[in-house]
């Protein structure tokens, strides 16, 4: 079984049992929670910067598409649960050979995350209609596989220590699930049912720790980070 089938099953079993989302269906069945709690789908913009002593990289635009539950302490303070499919965008610079001109090649990057996050709205006007916030949280990221947008490139390699495009494929290579982690911090707005969400989302692990190349001798070394606009849409209040 492959890594991302594998991961859409934990993941299926997570949604069933997650309270969050539990008692959006327990709220519609009759049941009683112990939280008020809203759920919705979100849509955003990412721009993923990866930075490596093994590849000269530039960060690119990519998406995240997800649903989200939520539970509400107080008036002010709700805490967000997201499931989120995030495809990321970046270029390395590689060469069809060392021989060949370098040029800039699109790389896509794809991960299930789940993020935590404890939303602070300090701000609501207009008989709560406006709300302005403050949040962070953990995101907890599966999947770390760099592959070619162009498959004609799969055989590139990548500047400055020529490292063959195959290896990237941390997932394949290993036969396992990567994992990885983010803090999200940011700001957000909200209007009537729909959110808009700015966060940084700092890397907390070294995504290449798991890298078939990996060489604590040569400090083979990586950090990732994204920014996140993102909007979303609550069906009940």
């Amino acid at each position: 079984m492959n890594s991302f089938k594998t991961a859409s099953i934990l993941l299926f079993f997570f949604v069933l049992n997650n309270p969050v989302y539990s008692q959006y269906f327990n709220h519609y069945s009759g049941g009683n929670g112990a939280f008020d709690g809203r759920f919705g789908i979100t849509a955003g913009y990412t721009n993923y910067v990866l930075d490596s002593n093994v590849l000269f990289t530039r960060s690119q635009p990519g998406y995240s598409i997800g649903v989200v539950g939520t539970a509400e302490f107080t008036d002010y303070l709700e805490l967000l649960v997201e499931l989120n499919y995030t495809h990321h965008r970046t270029q390395f610079i590689g060469r069809a050979d060392i021989n060949s001109e370098p040029e800039d090649i699109d790389f896509k990057l794809e991960n299930i995350n789940i993020p935590i996050i404890l939303n602070y709205n300090f701000l609501r006007l207009n008989d709560d209609k406006w709300k302005f916030g403050v949040n962070a949280g953990i995101t907890l990221s599966l999947l770390q596989s760099y592959v070619p947008s162009d498959e004609s490139k799969e055989a590139y390699l990548l500047d400055p220590v020529y490292l063959n495009t195959e290896y990237l494929k941390f997932d394949e290579q290993n036969e396992t699930i990567s994992f990885n982690a983010y803090l999200p911090m940011g700001v957000s707005v909200e209007f009537a049912n729909v959110m808009c969400n700015l966060r940084y989302n700092m890397g907390l692990t070294d995504p290449f720790r798991q890298a078939p190349f990996y060489n604590t001798a040569y400090e083979t070394e990586a950090k990732q980070n994204y920014y996140s606009v993102s909007f979303t849409y609550f069906f009940n209040d």
